[in-house]
């Protein structure tokens, strides 16, 4: 075992379906503001729009009295001018078998739970192969992109209902493992397993001191080089404090652990992207 220890409407929906070879469907209860999306593999996506965000942009980062506060967690405000869809939840060991016909988890007695041990060089040959299986272009969420999915509006250590059992399976409740996908509650904006489960990779590069740079404040993707990727979430393996939405870590483009998975981002094309854009609009 290796463990890596760093720190509904019918009209619409019918439509984005004959613009997009990918299977369009409204998600049984689903939040009218969200629009769910699934894809040609059951893939389920939400829209995270960046217009719910006040002019100046989200508070990124924890506040100098959060509890658990890590040493590169500068608050500050970052603003994200496009909205994006972000799986609903972690992808799992049968999304990760259909696309790489492999399964290189250690807990793999079910497929539900999310694939581990794979590396951010093993993530972005699957959202390679993802984006020519099912169409569009699959990646990995930039580190702003994740946090602000993570936190769906809030400012406090933890998203959702705040109570990180409810939300998170961690080293307090896990029993050394991790969960099938969606067993916790969900944030408001319906994502599942934000905190804890598997620490999640993400594209940037990772920078201790980047986001203390005020230049970073607009659509941030990260250092232009460096030595390690950025990793969110925390993970069964770690103390719930590890799973706050302010919590950075990082680990070398090659190196695999257990408790490392990965969660995409799915960017339609135009014609597909307007049309559920216009969509979401006359939802809300």
């Amino acid at each position: 075992m290796t463990i890596l220890h760093s720190s509904t409407y019918a009209l619409p929906v019918v439509v984005l379906a004959l613009v997009c070879q990918a299977a369009v469907a409204p998600e049984p209860g689903g939040a009218r503001h969200l629009t769910p999306m699934a894809n040609a593999l059951g893939m389920w996506f939400i829209y995270i729009d960046s217009a719910k965000q006040s002019p100046e942009g989200f508070w990124m980062g924890s506040s100098c009295n959060e509890r658990g506060r890590g040493k590169y967690e500068h608050r500050h405000r970052v603003k994200l001018t496009n909205g994006y869809w972000i799986g609903r939840t972690e992808i799992t060991q049968a999304q990760w078998k259909e696309v790489m016909g492999d399964n290189p988890s250690f807990f793999d007695a079910d497929d539900q739970v999310p694939v581990g041990r794979v590396s951010w060089d093993d993530c972005q040959e699957f959202c390679r192969k993802l984006s020519e299986k099912c169409g569009g272009t699959y990646r990995l969420p930039t580190e702003a992109e994740w946090e602000y999915a993570c936190r769906a509006g809030t400012t406090e250590p933890y998203a959702g209902t705040g109570r990180l059992d409810e939300m998170s399976w961690s080293s307090n409740n896990s029993n050394g493992e991790p969960h099938p996908v969606a067993c916790k509650s969900a944030n408001a904006w319906r994502l599942h397993d934000m905190h804890g489960n598997v620490s999640e990779w993400c594209q940037d590069w990772y920078g201790e001191a980047y986001y203390m740079n005020q230049a970073a404040g607009v659509d941030p993707t990260g250092p232009k080089t460096g030595k390690n990727r950025v990793m969110r979430g925390g993970s069964y393996y770690f103390a719930g404090n590890r799973s706050r939405s302010a919590t950075r870590g990082s680990g070398m483009p090659d190196v695999k652990a257990d408790n490392v998975g990965l969660r995409v981002v799915y960017e339609p094309d135009r014609l597909v992207q307007g049309a559920a854009i216009e969509l979401h609009a006359r939802m809300d």
